[in-house]
């Protein structure tokens, strides 16, 4: 059987998430992924671009792929060593080893000045031995470890991989020998300036806590608790998002109007959901409508991505985003699926927009430096056309606007 495209779009968003932000894709393959990829099945599924999700595979031997995806995760994060923030490879800028720290990936020494500071950004250039510093990769690992752990308990019961996410949960919330201080003032340091102190965009590096978030739902019950762990690390969560909507730094993130505000959205949410505050969930959920109507243009397009040297991949980004805070809303009664701002923005129309590209993302009409696979938007694609089974899958650009006008307005 050959596998459909919409694993390939699994693969390319996680390899996308794992990262701060889009980076040079052409440069990332499995070995970047917390769990390992067969190269053999990574070329197929970038060799065939003739195939359909259309009766590639049917929802069983879809629902099988997933099963036997999962179980691969969890079998390689049951043997994997726990590893926590008090790793870190050299001491923190705050003497505290429980602080979260990580430094700007776009950010170099300036060649002008003798000792490099302050460093300059050249976006789209990513500084791997700086950011190898810091506790970021830490971080994604622990949560993707966590969330293939729960989600194989879920699937097959697992008491092994249930236990071992508890041990993961514990060393980064409960155990004070390990576990991190629910803030993330060190993150995103941007040498010699603000003292070395992090700033508001490293807020977006504990975007996957979201995942960490249905995890734990998913181990409610499991033999992954000892007496007393999950009253603990509701407690961290509580902090931290006590954190979320009072530092500084946070707030920052959260006035952002470009991907950055749309993942703190993300993760808040989820946080906010589960410390028992919907009321806090809702109301980020409502004030995301205006935020839809800033980020997009009528035509569909998102500026604030596009400036950027990876338009494409930034805007996929941003839209992955939107799309985990309408699943979320829709939860709360808040419905973003379908919301279109007074402008005429909405994610149906952002999407539309991205469509023709998913084909052949080299004709994309802006830079994009980091190379993308033909099939990047599949998964969007597939639950667009749940949501919404008039979404149209074909046409240029300019066709996807019409059809779009014609669905809002049909005179």
């Amino acid at each position: 059987m050959i596998l459909p495209r919409l694993l390939l779009a699994a693969i390319w968003l996680t390899v996308f998430a794992f990262a701060d932000e889009p980076d040079r894709l052409e440069k990332t393959g499995p070995a970047a992924l917390p769990f390992s990829v067969p190269p053999a099945a990574v070329s197929t599924l970038i060799d065939d671009q003739k195939t359909a999700l259309a009766g590639a595979a049917s929802a069983d031997e879809l629902e099988q792929l997933e099963n036997a995806g999962n179980m691969a995760k969890a079998s390689e994060a049951r043997r994997a060593p726990i590893v926590t923030v008090v790793d870190k490879p050299q001491a923190s800028p705050s003497g505290d080893a429980h602080d979260y720290v990580s430094y700007a990936r776009y950010y170099w020494p300036d060649p002008t000045k003798p000792d490099g500071l302050p460093y300059i950004s050249h976006d789209g250039h990513h500084n791997k031995e700086q950011v190898a510093r810091g506790d970021h990769e830490r971080l994604w690992i622990f949560a993707r470890s966590v969330e293939a752990l729960a989600a194989d308990w879920q699937a097959h019961h697992d008491e092994a991989s249930a236990r071992r996410a508890g041990d993961w949960l514990r060393a980064w919330f409960v155990t004070p020998a390990t576990r991190m201080n629910p803030s993330l003032e060190f993150a995103q340091i941007r040498l010699g300036h603000d003292h070395n102190h992090g700033n508001a965009t490293g807020v977006l590096d504990s975007r996957c806590f979201s995942g960490v978030i249905d995890a734990l739902s998913q181990l409610h019950g499991s033999p992954a608790f000892a007496p007393g762990d999950e009253a603990a690390i509701h407690a961290w969560f509580k902090a931290y998002l006590d954190w979320l909507v009072t530092a500084p730094n946070a707030m920052g993130e959260h006035a952002a109007m470009n991907n950055h505000g749309s993942w703190f959205l993300v993760q808040t949410i989820a946080i906010a959901r589960y410390s028992g505050r919907d009321d806090l969930a809702r109301k980020l959920c409502e004030e995301d409508k205006g935020r839809i109507a800033s980020q997009i243009k009528p035509d569909g397009s998102q500026p604030e991505e596009m400036r950027r040297v990876d338009g494409l991949g930034y805007s996929v980004f941003n839209l992955t985003a939107q799309f985990q805070i309408a699943r979320q809303a829709a939860v709360l009664g808040v419905d973003l699926w379908n919301y279109t701002a007074p402008t005429g923005a909405s994610l149906r129309r952002a999407l539309a927009y991205l469509q023709p590209y998913n084909a052949r993302p080299e004709t994309w009409p802006t830079t994009q430096n980091a190379r993308m696979h033909p099939g990047f938007l599949d998964s969007l694609l597939a639950e667009a056309k749940a949501l919404w089974p008039d979404f149209a899958t074909s046409g240029t650009p300019a066709e996807r606007i019409n059809h779009e006008d014609t669905k809002l307005d049909p005179k």
